[in-house]
Formats: structure tokens, C-alpha cells, sequence
């Protein structure tokens, strides 16, 4: 796949993910007003996003991290640098998994670990997209 490509889909799916974390916040300040009957809700989506997110993952694990090699002088590094983040974020995902499922887990706990979750995520985006994906390392398609 041609790095524009790659580049372009990983954008799409970062909007998707965002789409995916504003839908959490909302469920997450209406449980702040109404409580217990928005946490199963919040529950299905924060298992959404992390399934979606485990897919995305893989995506830039197979597309991404093989199209940094070649991109530039320092691909190899960015690639394994790349490789240990999502060994990490893995093992936050299932750690993170672990707890949503638990139903009794208390819902406001739910709710602030998704709500750091997101934080986490969203600046990890950001991150990604000016370093990784900067159009001066990917020419967009």
C-alpha cells in the first residue's frame, strides 16, 4: 500500500476514534447528571471503542509500521518505537477490558477510567499524527 494511502487511512480512523471518544464524553457527562440508567450505555460503547481501537492497531501494526521503514532515514527506529507502544497499549487495552466487564465494578469508576482512556488516546492521536504522520513524511494520495 503507498504511504499516502496508509497516511490517509489512519487519518480516517483517527476521526472515527474521536467520533467514537466525543459519543463517550457525552454518555459520561449525562451519567454526571443522570446517573445509573446511562452506565450500561457507557459500558457497550467503552467496549466499542476498544475493539475498534485493538482493530486500528493491527492496521498501523501491518500498514504503518512497514511503510516507516522506508519512509526516511530514522523508519526503522520510528517502526520499533512504534512496535513497543502498541505492545504497551495492548496490555493497557486488556487491563482496561478486564475492568468494563466486570459488572460490578462501580459505574462511576467505569467512567473515569474511560474518561482518562480518551485523554489518553486523543493526545496520543496528536502525537502520532505530527510525528508519524506528518505530511513531510508522508506524501498524502
Amino acid at each position: 500500500m503507498e504511504t499516502g494511502v496508509v497516511r490517509n487511512r489512519i487519518l480516517e480512523q483517527h476521526a472515527e476514534l474521536r467520533g467514537m471518544l466525543d459519543e463517550i464524553s457525552d454518555l459520561a457527562d449525562r451519567f454526571q447528571a443522570e446517573g445509573e440508567t446511562v452506565g450500561e450505555a457507557l459500558r457497550e460503547r467503552g467496549l466499542e471503542l476498544y475493539a475498534r481501537f485493538e482493530e486500528h492497531l493491527g492496521f498501523e501494526d501491518r500498514c504503518l509500521a512497514p511503510a516507516l521503514r522506508v519512509a526516511h532515514a530514522k523508519g526503522v527506529e520510528a517502526a520499533n518505537r512504534l512496535a513497543n507502544e502498541h505492545a504497551e497499549q495492548r496490555q493497557l487495552l486488556r487491563y482496561l477490558l478486564d475492568r468494563l466487564k466486570n459488572q460490578r465494578q462501580p459505574t462511576l469508576l467505569v467512567v473515569r477510567e474511560l474518561q482518562s482512556f480518551a485523554e489518553y488516546l486523543r493526545q496520543d492521536m496528536a502525537h502520532e499524527e505530527e510525528k508519524l504522520l506528518g505530511e513531510d513524511v508522508f506524501r498524502p494520495s
